[in-house]
């Protein structure tokens, strides 16, 4: 019970880091947006050949930001997707449960009274 506490635990702050991420990603972007910006200006001292490189390798750890993105989110929708399926199969679980336990009392209580019904209405049983 408590691995599956753990679990859950575990879970959820998984889900939260990664929206945080997702958060932070965002605003990391626009940072690269900027450098983006910054590398293709004219006024960028240092000569012509390293702006090239700096905006080839913003592009491309752009990219592979992008790449991440996309596999975390789907990771995440993908669990979201089975702890909602977890909690319907609970839920289902509990009502056949309670759906059993009604079976069971009545049946029970079916049988003692047909058993005490066929006991009393003997003739020679209590004489």
């Amino acid at each position: 019970m408590k691995e599956l506490e753990l679990k859950e635990r575990s879970s959820r702050s998984l889900l939260a880091n990664v929206l945080d991420i997702d958060d932070d990603f965002r605003t990391a972007n626009s940072a690269v947006g900027d450098c983006h910006a910054a590398a293709r200006t004219p006024f960028l001292g240092g000569g012509g050949g390293g702006g090239a490189s700096t905006v080839h390798a913003c592009v491309h750890s752009s990219r592979e930001l992008n790449l991440i993105l996309r596999e975390l989110r789907f990771i995440t929708s993908r669990m979201r997707k089975d702890e909602q399926e977890r909690e319907v199969v609970g839920e289902w679980k509990f009502a056949a449960m309670v759906v059993d336990r009604v079976c069971l009392i009545i049946f029970s209580a079916f049988t003692i009274i047909s058993t005490c019904a066929c006991l009393f209405s003997a003739p020679h049983l209590v004489a």
